[in-house]
């Protein structure tokens, strides 16, 4: 057996030998010569050391992947330091090499993770420190220095781009994790996106134009690439494209005052830079996400959809204004939204759509694409759509009675052209935008005498029923409306109410309360009008149905585009006590209208699966049907 002397002795021999390799090795790569005898073992040392050929050559394209990953630790442990000491203290502590710039590191990461995945989280786990030096762009220190930063902020803009996007691996949602647990990344990444001469002059001034310009490239590339991983709708992913959309495109500490956020920014830039399909994809998520749409927004894409010239891009924003105008509701459906739909109708909106009708109405391929969920016809019917359904909401309505003459003039001036008017699918979108102007006219619910907004009188029991007149109101009161008024109203009475049938519960919360009911007034005073206007078809149907017309009941859905309209026996209805209380407590000259009506807030809704909605009941003298009198 060997003595542990002699093993002693031979691990002594082995360790002088190596080191008068590494001393040798060293003389010659300090000198720019070639080694001709040099060990992983000695490479590594060399690194450790802070020797510049030796880190340099670290940071090739043909290292070795297993020196490389042997040697990344110690350029993780030389970037930690970053923060608290200068560039010479850290390099003379590790061995006094001769190494030129911290940047090497960097780009020793940067080789780290394109030749080996594995490498990408343990670089995300270990650059805390150099994220905060590198994210500073006021102080833009690196090492305690503005020139290393200089020269390693595109660097470090590649590494950050190159860990983000260029992966498809199962451990990618790790790897964003872990990056963006460093708050002032993201911030940094959004903001490179807008590194140029008009909102970071003082940064243009420091780095190279070219540099900038990269910089600038990397920041919206990767911004577009979280967004584009961004594909499920949980309560992370939301607020991550929320902090996309919101953060400001300037740092605090440069402008304490920006209020640009990134979604402004980027429909900006699309103005000056025109549209690719990452930033088509990346504005329709954000502006999914309701918490990144304010009035700023919705201004900024109207007049973007104004401004774009480029017909095949047309229907890239038509889909990001239907967006713009819909909230995701608690049953995972998304709504029209009253707030969002008014602001929108007051910007131009629905002038916008009569634009693009009168831009793509006059093509023979207007409305029969195969791909017709992405067509313009699709786009613009869902818009227009979208702002009938909340055409009777407290805001969309006072909007609509606003933007009304505007409306009509570009309505009369589409109807003079002959290519659009002989258009079956231009006619549809055209008779959207007049119902849904003709929806917001003011009447009197009993005797349906067109009034101006300062004429109406509204009952002062409920405040829910418009008048002309004193003798409406008191004939009204007479013919059922006491029932509601006065909160009498029991199932056997069911023949002779005339009020809200559904919700059957009133809003805790003030605002969603008035807003109820300010859509209550509306849906109201158009009721018997609607009656009116469909008397042909109402009659149509009852003497299809082969019933005593007091037998019927009429339906208008309302949350139909355009509006349907039904007619049905009463005999239909499967609740035997409702049944029973109609025929005990209806009169014979009336006929039965119920009125279903979309709301906005879901928290009406009676389940979560269903869509919320207004109906509501009233009972008309069917002599109507046949003659031009309202009552006498």
């Amino acid at each position: 057996m060997v003595s542990s002397s002699k093993k002693k002795r031979g691990k002594q021999r082995r360790a002088a030998k190596d080191k008068a390799m590494l001393h040798d090795a060293i003389t010659d790569v300090a000198n720019g010569n070639e080694c001709q005898v040099i060990t992983p073992k000695v490479y590594l040392e060399l690194v450790k050391q802070a020797n510049n050929h030796a880190i340099q050559a670290l940071a090739a394209p043909e290292v070795d992947v297993d020196i490389l990953k042997s040697g990344l630790p110690y350029a993780l442990d030389f970037l930690k330091r970053c923060e608290d000491e200068t560039f010479d203290e850290v390099r003379l502590d590790v061995g006094g090499g001769d190494l030129i710039t911290p940047v090497t590191w960097i780009e020793v990461l940067i080789r780290a993770e394109i030749k080996e995945e594995s490498c990408r989280l343990q670089i995300a786990q270990n650059i805390g420190p150099l994220v905060s030096c590198m994210c500073n762009d006021t102080r833009r220190l690196f090492f305690k220095s503005k020139k290393h930063w200089n020269e390693g902020i595109q660097a470090f803009a590649a590494l950050i781009h190159n860990i983000l996007c260029n992966y498809e691996n199962l451990r990618s949602k790790d790897i964003i994790g872990t990056l963006l647990q460093y708050e002032v990344l993201l911030t940094s990444i959004i903001q490179w996106a807008f590194w140029d001469k008009e909102y970071r002059p003082d940064i243009t001034n420091e780095v190279k134009a070219n540099d900038c310009a990269k910089i600038n490239e990397l920041g919206i590339s990767t911004v577009n690439r979280l967004i584009k991983a961004a594909d499920t709708q949980t309560e992370e992913v939301r607020e991550r494209l929320k902090t996309i959309g919101t953060t400001p495109i300037i740092s605090k500490e440069y402008d304490p005052e920006c209020s640009i956020s990134f979604m402004i920014g980027l429909i900006r830039q699309i103005k000056i830079k025109d549209w690719t399909i990452d930033t088509s994809i990346a504005l329709q998520r954000l502006v999914a996400n309701m918490g990144c749409v304010d009035k700023v927004v919705i201004t900024e894409l109207i007049d973007l959809g104004i401004n774009t010239s480029d017909d095949r891009w047309v229907v890239h924003v038509a889909v990001v204004l239907d967006f713009m105008i819909l909230s995701e509701h608690s049953n995972g459906r998304f709504y029209s939204n009253d707030t969002r739909v008014a602001f929108a109708v007051r910007c131009g909106l629905t002038e916008l759509c009569l634009t693009f009708i009168d831009r793509f109405g006059s093509k023979e391929s207007f409305g029969k694409e195969k791909d017709n969920t992405s067509s313009p016809f699709a786009s613009i019917l869902s818009i227009l759509s979208n702002i009938y359904w909340v055409g009777l909401h407290k805001k969309t309505a006072k909007a609509i009675r606003h933007k009304k003459c505007s409306i009509e003039q570009e309505l009369a001036r589409l109807e003079k052209n002959t290519n659009i008017t002989n258009n079956v699918k231009c006619n549809e979108l055209l008779d959207i935008v007049k119902a849904t102007i003709d929806l917001n006219g003011s009447y009197c619910c009993r005797c349906n005498k067109s009034l101006s907004r300062t004429e109406v009188k509204l009952c002062n029991g409920c405040g829910c029923m418009t008048y002309c007149s004193r003798a409406c109101q008191k004939e009204d009161w007479q013919n059922g409306h006491k029932l509601a008024c006065c909160k009498t109203y029991t199932i056997e009475k069911v023949g002779q109410y005339q009020g809200k049938l559904s919700p059957k519960k009133t809003p805790k919360d003030e605002r969603k309360a008035s807003k109820l009911k300010e859509l209550e007034v509306n849906m109201n005073m158009i009721q018997l009008k609607l009656f009116l206007d469909h008397k042909e078809t109402i009659l149509s149907q009852v003497k299809t149905l082969g019933v005593p017309i007091y037998d019927c009941v009429v339906r208008f859905d309302l949350d139909d585009c355009p509006l349907e309209v039904t007619t049905h026996e009463y005999n239909d209805v499967d609740d035997y006590k409702l049944k029973r209380g109609f025929e005990e407590s209806r009169s014979k000259e009336n006929i039965t209208c119920i009125y279903n009506c979309f709301i906005y807030d879901g928290t009406l809704a009676e389940g979560e699966l269903r869509t919320p909605c207004l109906q509501m009941q009233r009972l008309f003298p069917h002599g109507w049907l046949s003659t031009n009198e309202t009552h006498k």
